[in-house]
């Protein structure tokens, strides 16, 4: 077939223009509507090439943020927070990783993204997803129903997070929303593949509130959850008699960044939790995973004790980090918490 030469122009200009797209990093928006004093992160719906090119073979980026209008955002490295009304400049600047780890390189950044904040004089609410609750739900059933409403986003995940090997990939799924508020949906699955936890990735924390009733615990009383108290961490923790659904909530570290996870799963037994009013902070120690390996440079946090948690709240492993690298094997690919300390637990898939 011979392909005229207006045609042939119209192709190579089309392809031209795709490879420049897939070039780019991709936004949900180029505008992010903020509520006045609570802290964001930005959901990165697709890496450019150089970032993609990076993490073949490197375990992940570093973020840290800009803006033209500091007297309406303040930055924080890898989060923003808004203290005025009004519209912000932004950059979202893409680093290699420093020895240190979630510290950027500064001599070797690999790309940014511009966008822009709008900050509203009212404080906005944003009504939660839906995710699944049929707990013992075949994998795919759960996904086919979850592709009716979001978006397929496993493949891309694990390209960004490639420390996350092709046997742990098994036990979760990743859908888009479209929604910055809620960027990122997940389902977890038994060795056998069936549906035991759904999760939502939570941007603004101040959402899910601390040692208090929040907005997020309020539309789960509407659904039919009991609000048990709070966690060490100052988080939810509810629940539902009807299909035994435990709510809880914790930190997701990706895309360099520290999101909120609230996560729902399947607890035959109603919990027991204390409410506590320690103001707790993120380790000083530094945490990464390799399979079922988890490798913490202590820093500060020497001497401190550290736990291992599943998401149940079972206690895997338990230790006191001494000064330098500390090598731990959890013994599961399963995802966990880790808590050193009187700090923040953090997720690690």
């Amino acid at each position: 077939m011979r392909i005229n030469q207006p045609a042939m122009l119209l192709l190579l200009l089309l392809t031209a223009l795709s490879a420049r797209a897939q070039d780019k990093c991709e936004l949900y928006s180029d505008t992010l509507v903020a509520n006045l004093g609570d802290q964001y992160h930005l959901f990165i719906k697709s890496y450019s090439k150089p970032v993609n090119d990076y993490l073949k073979d490197h375990a992940r980026i570093t973020i840290d943020f800009e803006t033209e209008n500091p007297d309406i955002i303040t930055v924080g490295g890898a989060w923003f927070k808004p203290t005025k009304a009004g519209e912000a400049k932004m950059k979202a600047v893409i680093y290699q990783e420093s020895k240190i780890k979630d510290y950027p390189d500064w001599n070797n950044k690999l790309d940014s993204v511009s966008f822009l904040v709008q900050v509203p004089a009212v404080k906005f609410n944003a009504a939660l997803p839906t995710v699944p609750t049929n707990w013992g739900a075949a994998k795919a059933t759960a996904v086919s129903e979850m592709l009716k409403k979001y978006g397929d986003f496993s493949d891309s995940y694990y390209a960004m997070h490639p420390t996350i090997n092709a046997a742990e990939r098994a036990y979760f799924d990743w859908f888009t929303t479209g929604n910055n508020e809620y960027p990122l949906l997940a389902l977890g699955y038994t060795d056998d593949g069936l549906l035991y936890s759904s999760n939502i990735v939570v941007n603004d924390a101040s959402r899910l509130g601390f040692n208090s009733e929040s907005e997020i615990s309020g539309y789960l009383k509407d659904q039919g959850f009991e609000l048990l108290g709070w966690d060490d961490m100052g988080l939810l923790v509810m629940y539902r008699e009807s299909d035994k659904t435990q709510a809880s909530a914790m930190v997701l570290t990706t895309q360099g960044q520290y999101f909120r996870d609230l996560n729902f799963q399947y607890t035959p037994d109603k919990p027991t939790t204390g409410i506590t009013k320690t103001s707790l902070t993120q380790p000083a120690a530094k945490i990464s995973r390799n399979g079922s390996t988890l490798t913490i440079e202590a820093g500060t946090d020497k001497g401190q004790p550290v736990k291992v948690f599943t998401l149940s709240g079972q206690v895997v492993f338990s230790t006191v980090l001494h000064e330098g690298t500390n090598t731990i094997e959890t013994g599961t690919n399963k995802p966990v918490i880790i808590r050193v300390g009187k700090h923040q637990g953090v997720k690690a898939l």
